[in-house]
């Protein structure tokens, strides 16, 4: 009997409601908070100290998606070269020049800088533009057409433009690109015309005219070159 009283004297006592002293010693300097957050909130105040991720900064993490699964991009090497798009542009830019400054003398009658006339004269604008070939159907000027077809080549020959793929007119879906080759073949086409007319018909030679030519010949050759090694279709799609 002695010796169980004894031992039961060396038990800890608790008071109901009240927690052991073995257990408030189990963590010192920490206090147990009964929210259900799955933190320990340390005595000292640090946000740190045992913070365990929450749900929601989970569920907020960058999913990754498989490369089967993403979606194709637009190869940008697809298509000509800047400088390409950039000499044509400045090509069309000039034809529109020329083309428009005698569009300029043909409707005032005036006389182009630096073409020589005269009778025995190999060059002379003046006779080549007032020529009965200078009209199409005996109606519309060369230097006219030739005008508003130089503002269609300086549209088609932007960077935009050359980016495309497709141009869509109402219901009309037309591709770019064979719209280019096309028109530089009918501009020079005509140009084989012209050059034939100046030289066994009229029998003379327009320097502005020549200019023309041999700008629209240019812009034929880089175009024939864009469509061999780039193609005239809708760029390629990366899978």
């Amino acid at each position: 009997m002695a010796s169980s009283k004894a031992r039961s004297r060396n038990r800890p006592t608790a008071s109901k409601g009240r927690p052991a002293a073995s257990a408030r010693a189990a963590a010192p300097g920490v206090q147990a908070t009964p929210t259900g957050t799955g933190r320990a909130k340390p005595a000292n105040g640090s946000k740190t100290a045992g913070t365990v991720p929450t749900v929601a900064a989970a569920s907020s993490a960058k999913k990754v998606v498989p490369d089967d699964l993403a979606e194709p991009e637009v190869l940008r090497s697809a298509g000509p070269p800047r400088w390409l798009q950039l000499t044509t542009l400045a090509l069309a830019l000039l034809g529109l020049a020329i083309s428009s400054y005698e569009w300029y003398a043909v409707w005032n009658g005036g006389h182009l800088a630096g073409c020589a006339t005269g009778p025995h004269s190999t060059f002379d604008c003046t006779a080549v533009l007032n020529s009965e070939q200078s009209k199409v159907f005996g109606i519309f000027d060369v230097a006219i057409l030739g005008t508003f077809f130089y503002v269609f080549v300086v549209a088609i020959m932007t960077p935009w433009a050359w980016r495309m793929a497709r141009l869509n007119v109402g219901r009309l879906h037309l591709s770019v690109g064979w719209l280019r080759l096309a028109a530089m073949v009918t501009g020079m086409g005509f140009v084989m015309y012209l050059i034939y007319a100046e030289l066994y018909q009229i029998g003379q030679v327009c320097e502005y005219c020549s200019g023309v030519h041999i700008v629209t010949f240019v812009l034929f050759c880089l175009t024939l070159v864009s469509a061999a090694i780039w193609g005239l279709g809708k760029p390629k799609t990366a899978s």
